[in-house]
C-alpha cells in the first residue's frame, strides 16, 4: 500500500527521480500511469530507467494483455525525451529478437 501511495505522490509531484524508482519495482500496478508522466515530464534522467523498465515482464501487464502496450508506451516516452541516450535506447530496443520491442525503431524518427 505505501508503494501505491509513494507512486500517486511522485505522479502529483512530477518528481521524475521517483517516478523512475518506482518503474523499476513491481510492488505496484502503475508502470503505464509512470511512464506516460515520464514521457510529458521529459527529464533525460528517466532514460535509463525507462530503458530497463521496457524488459521486464511484469506479470499483471502479462496476465492483462497489456505488456506490448507498456512497451510501446516506454518507446513513446523515450522518444519524447529525445535525448541522444533516448535515441541510443531506442535503436537498441529495435535490435531486439521480440517483434514487439523491434517496432520500437518506428519512434526513432520522432527525434
Amino acid at each position: 500500500m505505501r508503494e501505491l501511495m509513494d507512486a500517486e505522490s511522485a505522479i502529483a509531484a512530477r518528481d521524475a527521480v521517483s517516478l523512475s524508482r518506482l518503474l523499476l519495482e513491481e510492488s505496484h500496478e502503475l508502470h503505464e500511469d509512470i511512464v506516460f508522466e515520464l514521457g510529458l515530464i521529459g527529464d533525460p534522467c528517466a532514460v535509463d530507467a525507462i530503458a530497463r523498465a521496457v524488459r521486464i515482464p511484469f506479470g499483471y501487464l502479462i496476465a492483462w494483455h497489456n505488456l506490448h502496450e507498456f512497451q510501446r508506451k516506454c518507446a513513446y516516452a523515450l522518444a519524447r525525451i529525445g535525448t541522444p541516450e533516448a535515441r541510443t535506447a531506442l535503436e537498441s530496443l529495435a535490435s531486439e529478437a521480440d517483434p514487439f520491442l523491434k517496432r520500437s525503431e518506428e519512434h526513432t524518427s520522432e527525434l
